[in-house]
């Protein structure tokens, strides 16, 4: 008779609910979890807009390089992927709540830096990359506090909740500056959009220090649950010892690098992250000058995109999301499989009625319905991701959620570096702009079958298989 591992006597004594946050933290600490990122969600993403309408702008104003552009983007990708690395090492030394407060620090100095309105290119890309890290950092610790509060039979729906209240806040940020613009008639230079910058890093400050004092981390609960329970481990151990040997006695202890590799083992997490590398790459490419190629008054003339479009679409794709995202309440009972399969088709319409606007300029409300079919695909990816994420086991979720998204961000890294060569490897702008949605185009052809035969969860691969053999 061979002796539990260590790890798995601790689960099997501390808990029984498969969600560790259901059993661990108090009804009272699971509302306020929920009640705070609900609440919160609203302005952080108010305050992260403002960096998505203004941030292209801003670059090219400074330096109106649209290869440069494309190659800090991707840059910014690597750092993504070193800032998920370390997520994963921080969340079990520190605990996903100090992780996420770090993440909020970060982010409000990145925001501080365009304040300033620098004028020198090398400053805003310190910020860009620091932003990075800071975004890479806040995922996996929000998302696992967020669904463990939740509960598996709820962490859709949730997610869905706090993703509307989130894109809500985009909606009202897009809205002012559609008025300041289209209504008002005013034009930005970098020094009005640096105002907007001020409201940001205030928002991301107070919400670090809010997490400090509401936040209940389920990590640290899970902890001290544990300490409880080793006593009685040992004591099993004892006992078990003349029967194990000294051999099966000993503790397997797992490296950090080797918890990555061990996580990849597993069939369903190499598939899952295997197809979103895939996915990213290839939407990287199309992504990778878009906005750029919009406001290049070599592709479009006087149709060019400046603040005004820019906030205009954005805040198209922000209201529709804010509809769609009721559609999320669904995920936990239909699947993430189905729900990122339609994602996807509504990527393909996005994709093609762009393509369609270059060739046609003056039909402005093809980008008006490109932005709506995005903004349905953007608000099924949301609740769906989470939830397909976190469908393992709780002491696995931190470990998996950011070796998906370790393959995910690389799949993003080519993209803006590919992206920018092509824009500038063309003699003729328009198809420079045209060709990286071509390749996303082709690209679809392969993706949207393979996310529509993806398994939900690791015991759907078994269930496949189990089937295929009676057959």
């Amino acid at each position: 008779m061979s002796i539990i591992d260590k790890d798995d006597e601790v689960l099997l004594v501390a808990q029984v609910d498969p969600t560790p946050g259901r059993q661990l933290l108090t009804k009272s600490e699971r509302k306020k979890n929920i009640f705070f990122f609900t609440i919160t969600s609203f302005f952080a993403s108010s305050a992260s807009s403002i960096h998505f309408v203004f941030y292209s702008l801003y670059f090219l104003d400074i330096n109106d390089s649209e290869k440069l552009f494309g190659i800090i983007t991707t840059v910014s990708s690597v750092v993504a992927i070193v800032g998920l690395i370390l997520a994963d090492y921080l969340n079990n030394i520190l605990g996903y709540k100090r992780v996420f407060i770090i993440a909020q620090v970060l982010i409000a100095v990145s925001f501080g830096f365009f304040i300033f309105n620098p004028a020198k290119i090398y400053i805003v890309i310190i910020a860009v990359l620091m932003l990075s890290l800071a975004f890479s950092l806040n995922e996996s610790p929000y998302n696992i506090i967020l669904t463990e509060s939740a509960g598996e039979e709820r962490k859709g729906l949730i997610a869905s909740i706090t993703a509307f209240f989130g894109r809500f806040g985009e909606v009202i940020v897009s809205t002012i500056v559609f008025i300041l613009t289209f209504v008002v008639g005013f034009e930005f230079t970098n020094k009005e959009r640096s105002y907007f910058y001020i409201f940001g890093t205030i928002v991301v400050a107070l919400i670090a220090i809010g997490t400090i004092f509401i936040i209940t981390d389920p990590s640290k609960k899970l902890v001290k649950e544990n300490q409880k329970a080793i006593p009685i481990i040992e004591k099993k151990q004892l006992e078990t010892t003349d029967d194990s040997g000294e051999k099966d006695a000993k503790v397997k202890k797992t490296n950090f690098i080797g918890g990555f590799i061990a996580a990849f083992k597993d069939k369903w997490v190499l598939r899952i992250a295997l197809t979103f590398f895939l996915d990213a790459f290839l939407w990287g490419i199309a992504l990778g000058v878009h906005w750029a190629g919009l406001q290049d008054e070599d592709i479009f003339g006087a149709n060019a995109f400046d603040d005004k479009q820019i906030s205009l679409l954005i805040m198209v794709t922000s209201i529709t999301i804010l509809i769609a995202m009721y559609l999320g309440r669904y995920v936990d009972r239909l699947g993430a499989r189905l729900f990122l399969f339609i994602s996807e088709i509504c990527g393909l319409v996005w994709i093609t009625l762009t393509v369609l606007f270059v060739f046609y300029q003056d039909l402005f409300f093809l980008m008006i319905i490109a932005r709506v079919a995005l903004g349905f695909s953007v608000a099924l990816w949301i609740p769906s991701t989470i939830s397909l994420f976190t469908n393992v086991e709780p002491e696995r979720k931190s470990k998996v959620y950011n070796s998906i998204a370790i393959f995910r961000s690389i799949g993003w890294l080519p993209g803006g570096f590919i992206a920018g060569y092509i824009y500038e490897a063309f003699p003729d702008p328009k198809f420079g702009f045209l060709t990286p949605m071509f390749i996303l185009l082709a690209g679809f052809l392969i993706i949207i079958p393979v996310f529509y035969t993806i398994p939900n969860r690791p015991s759907d691969m078994k269930k496949s298989k189990n089937t295929m053999k009676s057959q």
